[in-house]
């Protein structure tokens, strides 16, 4: 079910996407996408990846400038079958559409378009 500030598509957004922790492998998927885990792989340069949650709401991981661990608050809005337009809190932070394939309960393919 979706909250207010998602727009509903004719697709409903799988349950196993939302409320958890997406983590590159840094492997390479179908595409131009790379594949994403929920097991972080706890290792600094390999840092990046996205939280969607039911509400709207939408967290990005990555390094910061000094190469430490940061938290990149947004929200996304689904624009079609397991696409995502995702917007930052901060405003010079360009957004970007999400494209999700094979999501499965541990493992999904993800790309970023600008």
């Amino acid at each position: 079910m979706f909250s207010a500030g998602c727009q509903k598509s004719d697709e409903p957004t799988p349950d196993t996407l939302l409320g958890k922790n997406w983590y590159n492998t840094t492997q390479a998927g179908d595409d131009g996408h790379t594949i994403f885990s929920t097991t972080n792989p706890n290792l600094a340069w390999t840092y990046d990846g996205f939280r969607l949650d039911a509400d709207g709401s939408f967290v990005e991981y990555g390094l910061d400038a000094a190469f430490n661990p940061e938290t990149r608050p947004g929200s996304w809005k689904q624009e079609g079958s397991l696409k995502y337009r995702i917007s930052f809190q901060n405003p010079a932070r360009k957004g970007y559409l999400l494209r999700i394939a094979k999501p499965a309960a541990n493992q999904l393919q993800a790309r970023r378009d600008y």
